[in-house]
């Protein structure tokens, strides 16, 4: 009985996780937040049953603390919960650009250039700050998530997709204010990996990769 009921247990604890990271980018749960488990019910709309799933999974991957007799609390990303998500990152990422670099194509080369520079057109120019952010924001997260799919490994793509999640929960507490050139600074840095990549050098693509993650690291703490 417990074998056949676990696969709706876990599509509902699932279903959950996946409300709790939609109500901490709307700001419905803000970092450092006590909520109760009632609390929680009604705004993630489940029920006590599937929520109790859900808290197993929110607290395995370090986003609330159970607090006895005091409530639930939801993590504030102190330095080293940034630090420890950035190194697993760089991990993955710097694994997978070495599958990636042996794989890589002139056409995607060309296009994710492409790609970034009509970013930089768009930063540079008259085009709403909402809108470009909107674009290189896309970008970035296709081309790193592209690099990961090199492995071929579903579980690896599951917990590097967990880990953007957590530092753009970060990047949502500590940076205050996104400016164009931080963004400009960032398409800077993705050229810099995929021209190393062009020139097939795996090393310097992850020289310059780590050398990203150490600038954007920087600006998760940026006024």
């Amino acid at each position: 009985m417990d074998k056949i009921s676990r696969p709706d247990a876990e599509q509902q604890s699932n279903e959950g996780y996946r409300r709790f990271r939609e109500a901490l980018q709307q700001g419905t749960l803000t970092a450092g937040m006590i909520v109760t488990q009632n609390d929680l019910c009604e705004l993630l709309g489940i029920s006590l049953s599937p929520l109790r799933e859900t808290l197993v999974l929110l607290e395995e991957f370090g986003l609330v603390e159970i607090k006895p007799r005091t409530g639930i609390r939801i993590i504030y990303p102190e330095v080293a919960f940034i630090r420890e998500n950035y190194q697993f990152r760089i991990m993955i990422e710097t694994y997978a650009l070495r599958a990636f670099g042996d794989q890589v194509t002139d056409a995607w080369l060309s296009n994710m250039r492409e790609r970034h520079e009509e970013c930089r057109i768009q930063l540079q120019g008259s085009v709403e700050f909402e809108e470009a952010q909107a674009q290189i924001t896309y970008v970035d997260r296709r081309m790193h998530r592209e690099i990961v799919e090199a492995l071929e490994n579903r579980a690896i793509l599951q917990n590097h997709a967990r880990v953007q999640e957590n530092i753009s929960m970060a990047r949502r507490v500590h940076q205050r204010s996104i400016f164009r050139g931080q963004l400009i600074d960032t398409v800077d840095e993705h050229l810099l990996v995929i021209d190393a990549l062009d020139r097939r050098d795996t090393p310097g693509a992850i020289a310059a990769l780590e050398a990203h993650f150490r600038a954007s690291t920087h600006r998760t703490f940026a006024a």
